[in-house]
């Protein structure tokens, strides 16, 4: 792919490497925050000690929020991050923290802070610490949480240690094989359930423990393991289902009203793989379930095989399509449009363009596009540059509404850190920003209808 740009060729190598902060932010950074002066120790009216310090060398309890911060400031779509609001969040969850164990205070604490605003996160960590027992590293972490997902969008946030893993780059839970989301009424993105952002199934992948158990598309989660979860942050919830991708999971859901509890029996997940077959004689039909790195060859063998069969339409199935990689949806978008640009990228700083190759497979066939609520990220991507580019008539229902590019950084502490680092569009501006595709044929798709009469009811909707 000749028109790969710095961005995806450093977000790929970065995901892949696991890289922490320390290389890349002292290329990147656009502006650098100095860290507050050491000061002497200052004691507290509960009798601990706070020593202040920069992030250079933060002690273990502040490594993560150091290079989160630094993260933000470098990688963060809608950066420069307001240091004064993140701090104020991070006590909100300090003091909203309460910990199932306490232990000895001690007489000091060595806080160190990425911004001079957060030291009153560590004067009330302090306080808490001398006249509760306070855990330091639980508490810090619980901060840390509130401040991401109350004070960032939705597709940045945190996993600790014990938790990565749990959520994987296109959203699929691990160890049940299921997409969630939560939305208000208004249909923007939650990042703690509450009772008007619920727990919603978007899709349950075939062959995997959680369709296997009874779970459905549309099942409100109401409890995990007996345990309400109205109040907490999406992230931990998830790492509560998908715990380490083994034992018995009891999801409590709520469906059409009806309360039902399942029992999955977790497993690693079977991600499905690339279908073709020709339906009609001038009808193709391909299905790409996600955009892994492995898919792009698969699609180019299927797209080979039924226009050297004849195919004068394909359909493009792309429901429940979590979405993936940036290059293996352009390497998939080059064997359908012949040239020009495909998709642009933004955040405050910078502004891409990717162009696709040409001498694609199916450049000049007719396309139908299938989608639903599961079609996510860069099935959005390519249904909308499709529809934008080749005249692609896209099929279905409104789609997921993912409209960021993010890297996943690994912390020094073995957590991991999803930063949303730009928002895509097509080069004349149809998002998937504010609520999903709009398709240009509503159509709701039967449950477990073959791959014939999809393929029916898609070129009678779109005639």
């Amino acid at each position: 792919m000749a028109n790969v740009t710095r961005l995806v060729a450093l977000a790929l190598v970065l995901a892949s490497c696991g890289s922490g902060t320390a290389t890349v932010t002292t290329e990147m950074a656009d502006a650098t925050t100095a860290p507050p002066p050491t000061q002497a120790p200052t004691t507290t009216p509960s009798s601990v000690a706070v020593t202040l310090q920069g992030c250079e060398t933060p002690p273990v309890t502040f490594s993560p929020l150091c290079e989160i911060y630094d993260l933000l400031e470098t990688w963060y779509v809608d950066s420069p991050v307001d240091p004064d609001r993140l701090a104020r969040l991070a006590v909100e969850g300090l003091e909203a923290f309460q910990p199932e164990t306490s232990e000895q205070p001690p007489r000091s604490l060595i806080c160190a802070v990425p911004h001079g605003a957060f030291e009153i996160l560590c004067d009330s960590l302090a306080e808490r610490m001398a006249m509760s027992g306070l855990p330091a590293g639980a508490a810090v972490e619980a901060a840390m949480a509130h401040m991401i997902d109350v004070g960032l969008d939705p597709f940045t946030y945190y996993l600790p240690p014990e938790q990565t893993g749990a959520l994987r780059l296109n959203g699929i839970v691990g160890g049940i094989g299921a997409v969630l989301d939560a939305r208000d009424a208004a249909g923007s993105k939650c990042t703690q359930v509450t009772a008007v952002c619920r727990l919603e199934v978007v899709v349950v992948l075939e062959d995997n423990p959680g369709l296997a158990a009874g779970l459905e598309t549309g099942d409100i989660i109401t409890e995990v393991d007996g345990q309400p979860i109205e109040g907490m942050g999406f992230t931990a919830v998830v790492a509560l289902i998908a715990g380490d991708e083994t034992g018995v999971v009891e999801l409590t859901v709520d469906r059409a009203g009806t309360t039902t509890v399942l029992a999955v029996e977790r497993a690693p997940l079977t991600i499905p793989t690339v279908e073709v077959s020709l339906p009609l004689d001038d009808v193709g039909y391909l299905r790409i379930p996600d955009f892994e790195l492995d898919i792009p060859p698969l699609v180019s063998d299927a797209l080979a095989e039924v226009v050297d069969e004849g195919a004068t339409t394909i359909v493009v199935d792309l429901r429940d399509n979590p979405g993936g990689y940036v290059d293996a949806y352009l390497e998939i978008a080059d064997e359908f449009v012949d040239g020009g640009v495909v998709m642009v990228t933004e955040s405050t700083y910078d502004y891409f363009e990717y162009n696709a190759e040409p001498g694609g497979t199916a450049t000049t066939q007719r396309l139908i596009v299938l989608v639903n609520q599961g079609t996510a990220s860069a099935g959005e991507v390519l249904a909308a540059s499709l529809r934008e580019a080749r005249g692609a008539v896209i099929v279905g229902t409104t789609t997921f509404g993912k409209d960021a590019v993010q890297i996943p950084f690994t912390l020094r502490n073995g957590g991991e850190f999803y930063v949303a680092v730009a928002r895509w569009s097509t080069p004349n501006g149809d998002s998937a920003g504010n609520g999903g595709l709009t398709p240009d044929r509503a159509v709701t798709w039967p449950v477990g209808a073959p791959v014939d009469e999809i393929v029916d009811i898609a070129l009678e909707a779109s005639s």
